[in-house]
């Protein structure tokens, strides 16, 4: 009886030993698979079987996978898992784990080969070696978690009492695999609450970084810089080369990075005249690659980031590599540069409007002058860098309201741009639906503004050019400002006088009009409108009486050297009527065309009444 006693009690100190073991190990924080392997190991062991297994669930619950085992093949495993695995719906005959596991009891079979429940693994568990089996529930308060799979090689009857320890072997592996994944998800949410913790920190680091980088940069701005000093502090934090690209052109910004390749693949990439800022919409991506062309054909990677301004594109920072190389700061520091230079830009803009309105003040003023200017528009005029004591070129240049697109700022930019550093300002405004310009010549001659005259010109085209696009006319130099408003009548009627005659698209010098260039800068034209009457009078006075058109075919006739074909294809007209109207008119002139000193009258005649019909006009 002692003994029988001794051997329990061996026995209860074994069972103890191996569930304390097990224990043990889920506070060690052993892998599940460890834990399962050890927990098939011991009820080997501790109740003398050949082998064991523990199933559980796989992700979509809808078989029972073997994640832990002792004594089993790999390719049993393997059969049971992957060739013929435990599922636990959607079969007619519930395997034995799949009834324990659904069922929450154990379920043995004394002979796995006869049974029909353990068919599809019957060759297995033959080639396995194993007859009877026995699965326990992996029971849990929060439900069945797997089974305990225990296998025999002779036949074996698992008796109430046998069943009872594997039953409390399996309630401490529940228990233990419980505690596991408690366990672990504890580890997991630390892990996650530690990793936060650190993203925050880093966040308020990176904000902090940010708010030094607005605060520099913002104050730079308040001081008075401009945005090429903006780009050389963001240079500067970047540790690379930056270049600004607005309307005014290209500023380089200041960096200890050499800035040769980056400025040579952007004027590969685009020049001024071909590269307009205020059609550019606003696009979501603050930062984007952009691949520069290089002379060889090769590229470059650059980063290219918008200015924005009431959601029109209004410049461009560059800066070297890729947007990946950027660091988040760095981005940031981009961005913040982008709105400071976008704030910077739109009070130059704001001024420009207020100068711009003023100088229409000053033009209006100045061209409807009658007499010695007043003293109070001259200091205003001075108040605004112009001194108009200075010889200037005066530019007229036509401007098309419907064909333009806010080109009050795109001139202000070509302006800013031909200007540079250079004083007095010119003096540029609207004045009777012409864009007009008095720039300074200094000691220069007057040829030297047409290519001023043409950039201007070419402003107002809106990257449009068409047959009906703007001319521009300089005169000049005007060194008395009383005469302005004579200066702006020859000019405006040259450009009328050029419309007519059907040029479009060209800045021109009126001398460049010919004769009729010289008619426009007589001051006193009585005798001027005298001559021509005296000439074309009675021609207009038949026109007047009969209908005719004599004065325009003498004009067409003149102009294509009295050849009547070509004269009656620009009237569309047939040649008999051509000519039966040329002698007409030589009979009411009372001359032949032919006539070289008759020829020459009638010529300037012409000439004299294309320009009064300009300058009505």
């Amino acid at each position: 009886m002692k003994e029988r006693s001794d051997r329990t009690a061996e026995l209860l100190r074994g069972w103890l030993k191996a569930l304390a073991s097990v224990g043990s190990a889920v506070n060690r924080g052993i892998s599940k698979n460890d834990l399962l392997n050890m927990v098939a190991k011991t009820a080997c062991e501790l109740m003398g079987y050949d082998f064991c297994s523990v199933t559980v669930p796989d992700a979509a619950s809808a078989v029972l996978l073997i994640e832990g085992s002792h004594g089993l093949s790999d390719d049993y495993i393997r059969n049971v898992n992957a060739t013929h695995p435990i599922r636990l719906q959607g079969t007619s005959l519930p395997s034995p784990s799949s009834q324990a596991f659904t069922l929450g009891i154990p379920i043995q079979i004394e002979n796995t080969g006869s049974n029909p429940s353990f068919g599809p693994w019957a060759t297995a568990a033959h080639d396995q070696g194993f007859t009877s089996m026995i699965a326990i529930p992996l029971n849990a308060p929060s439900g069945t978690l797997g089974t305990l799979n225990c296998f025999t090689r002779l036949t074996h009857h698992f008796e109430s009492d046998e069943i009872s320890l594997l039953t409390v072997l399996a309630d401490q592996v529940a228990l233990a695999m419980n505690t596991a994944r408690v366990r672990a998800e504890q580890a997991r949410i630390i892990a996650e609450l530690k990793s936060l913790n650190e993203n925050l920190e880093d966040q308020y680091d990176l904000q902090r970084k940010v708010g030094e980088v607005h605060h520099r940069l913002t104050s730079l701005a308040l001081r008075g810089g401009d945005t090429a000093d903006v780009g050389a502090a963001l240079a500067e934090l970047l540790d690379r080369s930056v270049v600004v690209q607005s309307g005014h052109g290209t500023a380089v910004c200041g960096s200890t990075v050499d800035t040769s390749d980056l400025l040579e693949a952007l004027a590969e990439k685009t020049t001024y005249q071909n590269q307009r800022f205020s059609g550019h919409g606003y696009a979501d991506t603050p930062l984007s690659d952009v691949q520069l062309p290089q002379r060889d054909g090769s590229s470059t990677p650059a980063v290219r980031a918008p200015v924005v301004v009431r959601e029109e594109v209004v410049a461009w920072i560059w800066t070297t590599g890729s947007v990946a190389d950027l660091t988040p700061l760095d981005q940031r520091a981009i961005e913040h540069a982008a709105t400071v230079m976008a704030l910077e830009l739109l009070s130059a803009r704001s001024a420009a409007d207020t100068a711009w309105h003023r100088a229409g003040e000053i033009l209006a003023e100045l061209l409807n002058n009658q007499g010695p200017l007043s003293s109070s528009l001259l200091a205003q005029a001075e108040s605004l860098g112009h001194d108009l004591s200075q010889p200037h070129a005066m530019i007229v240049a036509q401007h098309n309201w419907k064909r333009t697109n806010e080109f009050q700022n795109r001139l202000a930019d070509t302006v800013a741009r031909l200007l540079g550093e250079s004083r007095p300002q010119p003096l540029v405004g609207m004045y009777q639906d012409h864009v007009v310009a008095l720039w300074p010549l200094g000691r220069e001659a007057l040829e030297s503004a047409r290519h001023i005259a043409e950039e201007i010109r070419r402003t107002l085209t809106d990257g449009e050019p068409s047959v009906d696009s703007p001319l521009s006319v300089l005169t000049g130099p005007v060194g008395d400002p009383a005469i302005y408003p004579e200066a702006f009548s020859i000019a405006r009627g040259a450009v009328e006088l050029a419309r007519l005659r059907g040029l479009s698209g060209q800045t021109l010098l009126v001398n460049d009009l010919g004769m009729a260039g010289l008619f426009l800068q007589v001051p006193d034209t009585v005798r001027l409108h005298s001559y021509c009457e005296e000439i074309l009078g009675p021609l207009r006075r038949h026109d007047s009486s009969r209908g005719t058109e004599l004065v325009r075919t003498l004009s067409v006739l003149v102009l294509n050297n009295l050849d009547a074909q070509m004269t009656a294809d620009q009237l569309s007209a047939d040649t008999g009527t051509v000519l039966e109207q040329r002698r007409l008119i030589e009979e009411i002139l009372g001359c032949e065309l032919t006539n070289v000193a008759a020829m020459t009258h009638i010529s300037t005649a012409l000439q004299l009444d294309e320009v009064f019909t300009a300058t009505r006009a």
